[in-house]
């Protein structure tokens, strides 16, 4: 068949399926508004541009894709629709103002679909994708199969960064679980971790110095039973008091003054 007669045939197909996406341009050129099928109030739209090569379908279309057209998002909440906007990290709302970190997890699951949208390098990987699809159909028209390929491919790439963007807020509700639970857990506890926490903490409190006065105060300069056997003067009858666990150290003292050797 004659590769005209082949590319009217194709126009005339593609009309009749997509009549309200098709826009013809001329004889040999034509483009194709895609809606994307996704779980959004907005619309999402990629635009599918192809020209025909004089010995196409012997030979690969030429292909480009862009942002296609979209119909104005429906606004639930309100009534004019120009009002409508998709900030959805704006903390300004006065019910999460004062919520919790969970509520916040909650509120951006609930509206992360609406962020979520098609970056320009997106449309250059499905380019990419068709273009090695339009090799494998050489020899026979592949619009059609080209453009359903796209659609395909790029709602699941929608779905794949909602996915990615909702495992994202997952992991960061885990992350503070984790933290919270670090300042319950604490620090494992060794004997030497303890015993460097005692010191440091009777050092700060300074209880070795108050138990040393308290000592000093308590004893007044006399000595307790053990420690008059452990310095040798036991002896000293008159130094002991027999009514006393202690004993004058000054009365001692004297007592070995007038002692002979």
């Amino acid at each position: 068949m004659d590769p005209i007669e082949e590319q009217q045939q194709e126009i005339e197909i593609l009309e009749s399926i997509y009549p309200d996406e098709f826009t013809k341009l001329s004889n040999t050129r034509f483009t194709i508004n895609l809606l994307l099928d996704v779980d959004s109030e907005r619309k999402h739209a990629i635009l599918l541009e192809v020209k025909y090569p004089s010995e196409y379908p012997e030979v690969v279309p030429d292909l480009g894709i862009d942002f296609g057209e979209t119909e104005p998002a429906k606004d639930l909440l309100a009534d004019d629709d120009s009002d409508l906007e998709y900030d959805y990290d704006d903390d300004s709302d006065d019910d999460n103002k004062n919520g919790s970190d969970e509520d916040d997890d909650h509120h951006r699951f609930l509206n992360l679909v609406e962020s979520i949208e098609l970056e320009r390098e997106d449309l250059h990987e499905l380019l990419r994708i068709i273009r090695a699809e339009a090799e494998e159909n050489i020899g026979m028209p592949s619009v059609f199969t080209l453009t359903s390929s796209l659609k395909d491919h790029a709602e699941t790439m929608f779905n794949e960064k909602l996915k990615h963007e909702e495992e994202k807020i997952e992991q960061e509700r885990l992350e503070r679980e984790r933290k919270e639970q670090e300042k319950f857990i604490g620090s494992k506890v060794t004997v030497e971790s303890y015993e460097a926490w005692r010191v440091k903490f009777r050092k700060e409190m300074g209880h070795d110095v108050r138990l040393q006065e308290r000592f000093k105060d308590i004893h007044q300069g006399k000595l307790t039973g053990k420690e008059i056997f452990e310095k040798g003067l036991a002896d000293d009858a008159d130094a002991i008091d027999a009514g006393s666990s202690s004993v004058d150290v000054n009365a001692i003292k004297k007592g070995l003054q007038g002692t002979k050797i």
